[in-house]
């Protein structure tokens, strides 16, 4: 393949959503001259690198098979990666019941799939010198509760390494009703603490979290019980307290184009919104800025991950 003079992205659940229309957006841009399209099924990322190609006139997209749930399946399209990535969105995500049980590696499916699984790709991007200038992390304003959508947010007894140890193999609601909800807020929180230290660890990139807020046309609330998919779908955006897919994915398309968006932070709406300017997290969540429980973080991750 020749080499390219352009930049070069890869995303994670890139065949629809919010991880397609930042493929979609990050085409318009001619600095990008390749992006990887990291999906679980071959079949569907072909039908989004069709439509894609049609609607950006651009035959830039190439597909890479990854599960970020499997980590067998994200060493593999990681190895299928040709050369070096500019940037990386690390988009993929799942909520809802089904994502409570564990997977193989001993962590539930929701850790796995948000975080876990993203931290082998973009860390094995870094042992080998092959990521140029910025990660993306897909954050989530549940990381401070929604209670909107009666969401609580994280609340941590002392942000130690076994506490977070315990929301990522899941026996943090042992003896009690498992909260899928708080479950996907826990694990964005620890994936932003995760960014930030890596923010410390690499000064010459940029390693940013950014949430896309309260969008619609996403599949994000296709495996929630109905009320909560009804709410999502119709109710919030009739009551405007969501905003549309351009809008959710621009913000990751400036996470990875706009340097002013600083390493290490997390940026989401203001304290009590889901949508409108983003604004750094830590300016009313402290304890996202404090080295020492970044540190535990990833110290809690690596237990689960075996070379």
């Amino acid at each position: 393949m020749r080499a390219l003079a352009g930049k070069t992205a890869l995303i994670t659940g890139a065949n629809a959503g919010i991880g397609k229309e930042v493929a979609r957006q990050l085409a318009l841009r001619p600095e990008f001259e390749r992006i990887y399209l990291a999906c679980r099924n071959k079949d569907r990322a072909t039908a989004a690198r069709a439509e894609l190609e049609a609607t950006t006139g651009r035959s830039i997209f190439e597909i890479i098979v990854m599960d970020v749930a499997d980590l067998a399946s994200v060493r593999a399209g990681g190895a299928a990666i040709e050369g070096s990535l500019d940037a990386l969105v690390m988009n993929a995500g799942v909520i809802g019941p089904q994502s409570m049980g564990l997977t193989a590696d001993g962590v539930t499916t929701v850790f796995a799939t948000n975080v876990l699984g993203h931290v082998v790709l973009l860390e094995g991007l870094l042992a080998e010198d092959r990521l140029r200038e910025v990660a993306v992390f897909a954050g989530s304003e549940a990381v401070r509760g929604v209670p909107k959508l009666r969401m609580k947010g994280p609340s941590w007894a002392s942000h130690s390494t076994d506490e977070f140890t315990t929301v990522i193999n899941g026996s943090y609601f042992a003896g009690k009703k498992a909260d899928f909800n708080l479950a996907f807020g826990q694990a964005k929180y620890i994936g932003a603490l995760w960014m930030a230290y890596l923010g410390r660890q690499h000064p010459h990139r940029r390693f940013v979290t950014v949430s896309p807020g309260n969008t619609t046309g996403t599949r994000a609330a296709s495996d929630l019980p109905l009320p909560m998919r009804i709410g999502a779908k119709y109710v919030m955006p009739a009551l405007g307290l969501s905003h549309t897919l351009d809008v959710g994915a621009k913000r990751l398309v400036d996470g990875v184009t706009d340097p002013t968006l600083s390493s290490g932070v997390f940026y989401a709406s203001a304290a009590n919104t889901l949508k409108g300017p983003m604004v750094n997290q830590a300016d009313f969540l402290p304890d996202l800025a404090n080295p020492a429980y970044q540190d535990h973080a990833n110290e809690a991750i690596h237990r689960f991950i075996t070379v």
